[in-house]
Order: structure tokens, then sequence, then C-alpha cells
């Protein structure tokens, strides 16, 4: 039985051994709980420090975690800390790029971009492209949230945010990325920094023209239009101290707005012409002399309009159509475009006029009282109300040089020639 007994004493002596290690172990692990405990603390507190917006002490955290994996990272405990040290670093990216899409000033946009770095998540151009990225959201969510039902309000909100948001956005990107970032930047990546800048700028202004392209049309009274035109100046102007005025790239856009006024008044004037000309009844006209108005009304239309319900009612309506320019003939390259639409809508009246006497059922085949009088009008609405009209347009637009003659064009007064 001593074999037996040998190797039960063997036994009983490596079962010692194992229970002093441990006991060992156990005796270590009481000795430094409190160790202990803080280092399992560090996922909760690591999360806590994210959630709370606390990230300088989350970054030191993370970086300590960070160097006990490389020191330590064969031992279990050590690796599952760092795994969720890594989740809660996750949230934190997230975090921090949710505040680049809101409104933010120069300030937190440094310390943001700091923390970024700190991570060490992106590389100095992907960085750049994800600020950019994220502020484009921001500015397209700003944009989105506008109320477009009232296009004179909408222009003047839309332009607000873009003149504010753009500014901020290219003196934030200027002041947190270097020159000298962005020679290493080109160097590494065979990108340029500021033309990263430039593509951005030109594809949010290119945005905001569309959207302005969109709802000019939607404006209908000149008046309107003239002061959602001095919000773009001004836009374009405090724009102008980054290097985005958006000026000239605005002006085109508004002078269609302007002749699309001009237009749907004339249209107008043509459309009252020729009901009136449908309802006139052709009676006799007092003897009127063809003059002017004396006095405050020197420059008003001729007295002897007044004798020719169709005629006076188109000379108001061109007035008005002028009225609707009035603000936007001096800022506006229009003159040439209003001075065709004018002269088309005198032929399309002087048609009118033709096309009344022509006609097989014309009362004024047979009653040469009312012929008379359908002559009178045709003469007072070419010397007088033609005249008067291609003047006034003249005065309207100082600074046209030859667009728009005083005289009626001879197509036109051929047209009404007997």
């Amino acid at each position: 039985q001593l074999p037996s007994l040998r190797l039960g004493c063997e036994a009983f002596v490596k079962g010692a051994h194992e229970i002093a290690k441990a006991r060992t172990m156990n005796r270590t692990l009481l000795n430094n709980s409190t160790t202990m405990g803080e280092l399992l603390e560090i996922p909760k507190l690591l999360d806590a420090c994210v959630r709370n917006g606390h990230y300088d002490e989350a970054l030191d955290l993370e970086n300590f975690v960070a160097k006990m994996e490389t020191t330590h990272g064969h031992i279990g405990l050590i690796k599952t800390l760092a795994d969720e040290a890594r989740a809660s670093s996750a949230e934190m990216l997230r975090a921090l790029l949710g505040r680049l899409r809101v409104g933010i000033q120069l300030p937190e946009c440094l310390r943001v971009i700091g923390y970024l770095r700190r991570l060490s998540a992106y590389d100095e151009m992907t960085l750049r492209q994800t600020f950019l990225s994220c502020r484009e959201e921001y500015i397209a969510n700003a944009v989105g949230d506008l109320d477009d039902s009232n296009a004179y309000d909408y222009l003047k909100k839309l332009t607000d945010t873009h003149r504010v948001a753009l500014f901020d956005v290219v003196m934030q990107y200027r002041a947190i990325f270097s020159d000298e970032s962005a020679s290493d930047t080109k160097s590494n990546a065979g990108i340029d920094g500021g033309s990263l800048l430039y593509s951005w700028a030109t594809h949010r202004v290119s945005k905001y023209l569309v959207l302005v392209e969109a709802t000019l049309p939607r404006v209908y009274e000149g008046g309107a239009l003239a002061s959602v035109y001095e919000h773009c100046q001004y836009c374009g102007t405090s724009l102008a101290r980054v290097g985005l005025d958006t000026r000239p790239l605005l002006r085109p856009l508004f002078t269609d707005a302007a002749v699309g006024i001009f237009d749907a008044a004339l249209a107008t004037a043509g459309d009252e012409f020729e009901r009136a000309l449908e309802s006139a009844t052709w009676t006799s006209v007092s003897a009127t002399p063809s003059s002017k108005p004396e006095g405050d009304d020197a420059d008003g239309p001729p007295v002897s309009l007044l004798d020719f319900v169709p005629v006076a009612t188109f000379t108001n309506g061109v007035l008005l159509a002028y009225n609707e320019l009035r603000h936007l003939t001096g800022v506006l390259d229009v003159e040439s475009r209003l001075a065709a639409s004018l002269e088309s809508t005198l032929s399309r009246a002087a048609a009118a006029l033709l096309a009344l006497s022509q006609a097989k059922d014309s009362v004024l085949r047979h009653d040469e009282r009312k012929y008379a009088t359908y002559v009178a009008c045709v003469r007072a609405f070419a010397d007088d109300a033609s005249t008067y009209l291609l003047s006034t347009f003249a005065r309207l637009t100082p600074s046209s040089r030859s667009t728009a003659s005083r005289a009626l064009p001879k197509s036109i007064r051929a047209t009404l020639d007997p």
C-alpha cells in the first residue's frame, strides 16, 4: 500500500499548492479590490461622460483603456473593457457629428473638430469632407424647414438662411483647417483642401439658385420682386467678403422674372382691350382736341383718349405694366426685351382693331357714323395712345439707346392705315 500512499500524498501536495495559489490570488484581489472596482466602472463612467457631453474626460478614459490593451491585451478582462470602450467611442463619434449637423458657432466647431482629431477616426482630408458634409446637411435641413406657401416671404428667408449659413461655414472652415494642413493634405492625398471648400460652396450656391429660379415665377408683383432683388443683392454683398458673390448669377434670374411680370401685365391689357372692342357701341364722339393735360398731370395721357373707352383701357393697362417695373428697370438689363414685348402688344392691339372692321358681320360696314367713330378711334390709338406709351417707355428705361422709338413702328402704322 506504500505506492498508493505516496500517490495520495503527492495529490494532496499538488492540491494544497493550487489552493494556496488561489488563496494568494484572492488575497491579491482583495488587497486591490478598490483598483479592480475602478477598472470595472470604466465602461459605465465612459458612457456617462459621452451622454453628458464631457468629451475631454471620455477621451482620457479611452486613451487609458487603449494603453492597458496594448500592455495587457492577453487578459480577458482588459479585452472586454477595450471592446466596451470602443463602443462608447463610436457613440461619442456619432454625438460629435450630430453637433456639426446643427447651428453652432466657431468656438464649438473648434472644440468638436479637436475631439474628432483626438479620436483619430478620420485622416485630415476625410475630416474636411465630413465637416462640410455635416454642415451641408445642416443647411439643407434649415432650408427644408422653411414654409414656401408665400413665395415672397420664402425667398427672403431662403436668402437670409444662405447668407448666414454660407458665411459661417466658410469662416469656420478657414479657421479650423489652416493653410499648412491644407498643403500637407494636398501632398498626401493629391487633393487641395481649398478646392474642396470651393466645390462645396459651388454646390450649395447652385442649390440656392435652383430654388430661387423655381420660386421667382410665383412672385406676381413688381414691387415684391424689387424688394426680393434688393434683399438678394445685400446677401451677395455680404457673401462677397468670403469670395461667394452671387449677384452676377442672380441678375439673369430676376431679369427673366421681371420680363415675365411685364409680359403678363401686357397680356392682360391686350385681353381687356379686345373685350372693350367687342362691347364698344361706336357712338359719336365729342370734338376733344388731341392735347396733353396741363398742370400737375402734364405727363399724363392725352385727354382725347377719354372719348375712346377701348383705347383708354389699353393705355391704362400698359401704364400698369410700366408701374410694375419702375423699381427694376434701372438695375436690370431688361430694356430690349421689354421693348420687344411692348411692340408685340401694340401689334396685337392694331391687329384687333383691323380685324374689327374686316369682320363680315361688322356693323361698321353698314353705318357710316359708327365707321367714322371707329376711324377716329384708330387715329387716337396710332397718333395719341401709342406715341404717349412709347415716350413713357423711354422715360421708364432712361439707359435705353435704341430699343424703343417714340413713334409707332412703321409696320404697325401700315397695318392701321386705310
